[in-house]
């Protein structure tokens, strides 16, 4: 920006004998002009103000009846699966509830894969946490490849923070899992036979094959999972809480 200096129209300076003429006012205090000016702006500003709450609070509202809508379908979802019988929701983690496969290996924090929980997962679970079935009639597991059953349980809590997570039986291939896994279960036979085990020792309830609804996105799984009777969904990229409603009330066979 080019700086402007004001100079006096006369090339050679002026003298006067007369007094110097003393503008109290411009240094005194402000000039009525810019007086005006700031009152102006001021009110320019208070004019814009309400339309900045309104828009704050419209937006608030409009996510407010997502979520709310979002968790109705959730919550329909819990109430098709009861209605169908299903007793285990067994959920793979890698391009399952999560939108990325972490290979087995992820070397980053549990709280770096958040933002990569996709939405639908995440309303169906805490409406699952939070349903009077939950541990009761309706059980939550995830089955696994990775080894990395400590990150999942971290991103658990962290994602729903709540100790329920707790309740969610985790079967992954870890060194101590794979040591007794036998050759003869395919697929994710063996983590679902272990996750039904657990269930009959330590809450006393009996689970069927048919019982057991797998959420996977390898159809090796899913075909070796029908193969045993149970009844599955292979997940793809555009999954969603309207896909799973549909699948639910419209494909999901009676148990």
């Amino acid at each position: 920006m080019s700086r402007i200096t004001k100079v006096n129209p006369s090339n050679n300076p002026t003298t006067s004998t007369s007094s110097p003429v003393v503008n109290n006012r411009s240094q005194s205090s402000p000039s009525l002009i810019t007086l005006m000016r700031l009152k102006n702006q001021n009110r320019r500003s208070n004019v814009n103000l309400p339309d900045k709450n309104l828009s704050a609070v419209s937006t608030r509202l409009t996510t407010s009846k997502y979520i709310a809508e979002q968790r109705a379908k959730a919550r329909d979802i819990v109430l098709g699966l009861q209605n169908k019988n299903i007793k285990l929701i067994a959920i793979d983690f890698d391009n399952t509830f999560l939108s990325i496969h972490t290979n087995g290996y992820y070397q980053g924090t549990a709280d770096s894969l958040l933002s990569y929980i996709r939405s639908a997962f995440h309303y169906l679970i805490q409406e699952l946490l939070e349903s009077s079935a939950y541990t009761q009639t309706l059980h939550v597991c995830f089955v696994s490849f990775s080894s990395q059953e400590q990150l999942i349980r971290k991103l658990l809590h962290l994602a729903f923070k709540t100790s329920k997570t707790d309740r969610i039986i985790i079967r992954c291939n870890t060194p101590e899992f794979v040591a007794n896994m036998d050759e003869d279960f395919l697929g994710k036979e063996y983590h679902l036979s272990s996750v039904v085990t657990e269930i009959a020792t330590r809450r006393n309830k009996t689970i069927k094959p048919n019982e057991i609804l797998l959420l996977d996105d390898d159809v090796q799984n899913i075909l070796i999972a029908e193969e045993f009777g149970h009844k599955v969904l292979e997940i793809r990229d555009e999954i969603s809480l309207d896909i799973l409603k549909d699948f639910v009330y419209n494909n999901l066979p009676d148990s």
